[in-house]
């Protein structure tokens, strides 16, 4: 069933035996959950296009956390402003993604959101991106807890002793304020809000380093977790996960006594943003029914990138049951628009045009026109901003248009084909392994490029493309390359399996496969079903179709290549030996690494992670002094300064997704 949409409630007097009234029912709690996720450091405004009140598109820049900030500090004090208490709520990845975190880590990210006034962050999986060292430092020194009731530290010693990294928090009621307590007990007596995290039950397999802390099942821990809490007489639970939407919402039907799911790691922007060219997802605030099927779940998430803020409005009854929950994400618009895509002042729009634009912005659904927070501007335009415009070095290349990025085809106002981008960089790899200084080292032709569209972390904005513009945000990640064969068959089971997984509502899509030197159509044929319908390779110019018992050579990250975010049949096709090469750059020359096989480690949960095995290395030296590993990001460097038109050019698609 579904609630109504109501925001404000009233209680209603009810006329008694001979007319007199009645005195009114005590209400039970309202109670306001503010949130974000997937922020990955993006702490400056995004590129966004919007389309006008003709119809056209205008050029603008939307989110970041000055924005955020000021957004997420009206919302708590119009709550606070009615009577309802509120909680800031943060999904998880507030890692990775930026040229700021590239150069300043986990400390940019103390620094800025310890500003933020957050009540408490889900663990995310690219929180594990520069290793547990740095992740129990920025736990043990954000403002609010980080949590994850289905992990186990006892057996890593970087974590076991970081008390702020906790399964869960409890807020007291007070004065319609929440504020944190270490117990039941320590209310004393007044009504608690309960939060508990929930982390990957996967993250072995996704993440690079989580080092000997075991993730337990999702559903398992969040059911425990919740019949303790209720024992203990906390009668409004709230779960902050980082699973994705798809998994939020079988979590909800799986579990009983979860109130609402703050959620992450699937950048689902819940609603209707098409008017931002963003496209249309599931609704925002589903209600789900628990499997007693008597209580419900009210399921939200809010974007990626700081690009908006969640609202949801939760009403309970005084036995602590859920009667209502509505709200809706909000865009975060600015004032700065422009005609052209290259967003140079002469494309700026004229002082009538921006009179009658703010006015037209202001009127668009789930949009809001945000001041940044001067404060928090200041911080970044004087403390981190200088060092990262130093660090985007030489031009490359330049594009007169932006080169967008998105994850799923047909997502994010993209056509059947989705990502240009991904397209361009799966080219470079494959152009980069067939050069002569590296073709002399692999001696063999590689036919076909493959990558997820999670390695590229954001779009090419139209003007001039820098190196830093590569490697400090398109491709951010230490991705060597890595050279093996497949058969033709094991190749279209890949691929199936990968778009089959992607294609199911609320999925994590981080994993949808883009190529270079073959070609394919893929058709969805149920809800986690797609088929190949067409399956190509480009040999001596001409498309043929894959053989099902020819093996090729392709060339794809190592990460995907251990069988990583769901392309595991590349780890088991190389579990008992491999052909596969590894390569870096060492002293900037291309240097092998040939792979002896891929093991599946499981740990005491039955949870797996892969880990390649080296003929004649323990592990590639990425942390040496002259060793590079982002060797995807420099073959797209290569291939930008090999082609200086590469980007004014219309590139043959590869992919193509029927939905």
């Amino acid at each position: 069933m579904r609630f109504t949409s109501s925001l404000l409630f009233s209680a209603m007097l009810l006329a008694g035996c001979g007319g007199a009234p009645s005195s009114a029912p005590e209400p039970g709690l309202t109670l306001s959950l503010i949130h974000i996720n997937d922020t990955h450091s993006q702490f400056d405004a995004s590129p966004a296009s919007v389309k006008d009140a003709s119809g056209e598109p205008l050029y603008t820049y939307i989110g970041g956390h000055p924005r955020l900030l000021t957004k997420a500090q009206q919302l708590r004090a119009q709550a606070a402003q009615e009577g309802v208490p509120a909680l800031f709520l943060h999904g998880g990845d507030a890692f990775k993604g930026s040229a700021y975190f590239e150069l300043f880590e986990q400390r940019i990210n103390i620094d800025v959101l310890n500003r933020m006034n957050i009540d408490a962050m889900a663990l995310g999986n690219h929180e594990f991106d520069v290793g547990l060292t740095k992740l129990a430092d920025f736990v043990d020194n954000v403002n609010f807890p980080i949590l994850a009731a289905n992990i186990d530290t006892a057996a890593e010693p970087l974590l076991v002793n970081s008390s702020n990294l906790k399964p869960y928090s409890l807020f007291a009621l007070d004065s319609n304020q929440l504020t944190p307590v270490a117990s039941v007990d320590a209310a004393a007596g007044r009504a608690v809000v309960a939060v508990f995290g929930l982390a990957l039950e996967d993250m072995r397999a996704i993440a690079p380093d989580t080092g000997a802390v075991v993730f337990n099942n999702e559903i398992q821990s969040a059911q425990r977790t919740v019949d303790a809490l209720s024992a203990q007489g906390v009668q409004h639970i709230i779960a902050l996960t980082h699973l994705g939407h798809q998994r939020d919402l079988a979590l909800a039907s799986a579990v009983n006594g979860i109130d609402a799911i703050v959620g992450g790691h699937s950048h689902s922007l819940l609603g209707d943003f098409r008017h931002w060219y963003l496209g249309a997802q599931r609704p925002y605030a589903e209600v789900v029914t628990n499997p007693d099927g008597k209580g419900q779940t009210c399921v939200v998430q809010a974007g990626q990138f700081a690009q908006a803020v969640g609202q949801a409005r939760l009403q309970f009854n005084p036995a602590g049951q859920l009667i209502n929950c509505a709200g809706q994400n909000t865009l975060l618009a600015s004032t700065d628009y422009f005609s052209s895509a290259l967003r140079d002042k002469p494309s700026r729009i004229s002082a009538d045009k921006q009179i009658k634009t703010e006015r037209y912005i202001a009127s668009l659904p789930r949009t809001a026109i945000v001041q940044e927070d001067s404060a928090l501007r200041t911080l970044l335009d004087s403390q981190y901003l200088p060092a990262v415009q130093q660090a985007y070095g030489a031009v490359i290349n330049v594009t007169e248009a932006e080169i967008p990025h998105v994850r799923l085809p047909g997502s994010a106002g993209s056509d059947s084909h989705g990502s240009v981008l991904a397209g361009h960089i799966a080219d470079a790899m494959l152009a980069y392994v067939n050069q002569s200084a590296v073709q002399s080292l692999i001696t063999r032709p590689v036919q076909l490029a493959l990558i997820g569209a999670g390695n590229i972390r954001a779009p090419l904005l139209a003007g001039e493309v820098r190196e830093g513009n590569i490697r400090l945000e398109v491709l951010p990640f230490d991705s060597p390359l890595s050279v093996l064969s497949i058969s033709g068959a094991d190749l279209r089971a890949l691929l199936t399996e990968i778009i089959s997984q992607s294609v199911v509502p609320g999925a994590h899509t981080g994993k949808y496969p883009y190529v270079a030197g073959i070609r394919y159509v893929a058709k969805q044929t149920g809800p986690d079903t797609a088929e190949l319908t067409a399956l190509d390779i480009k040999q001596d110019g001409v498309w043929q179709a894959v053989s099902a018992r020819q093996h090729y050579n392709l060339v794809t990250t190592s990460y995907l290549a251990d069988g990583n975010d769901g392309w595991q049949l590349l780890q088991q096709l190389q579990a008992k030996q491999s052909d596969r090469l590894d390569i870096i750059l060492r002293q900037q020359q291309p240097q092998l690494y040939p792979v002896a096989r891929v093991e599946a480690i499981q740990d005491s949960s039955g949870a797996q992670s892969f880990s390649a095995r080296y003929r004649n290395n323990d592990e590639l030296p990425c942390k040496t002094e002259g060793v590079d590993c982002k060797v995807a990001a420099q073959a797209f460097i290569d291939y930008l300064k090999a082609n200086p038109q590469l980007l004014q050019q219309k590139r043959e698609p590869t992919v193509t997704l029927q939905r």
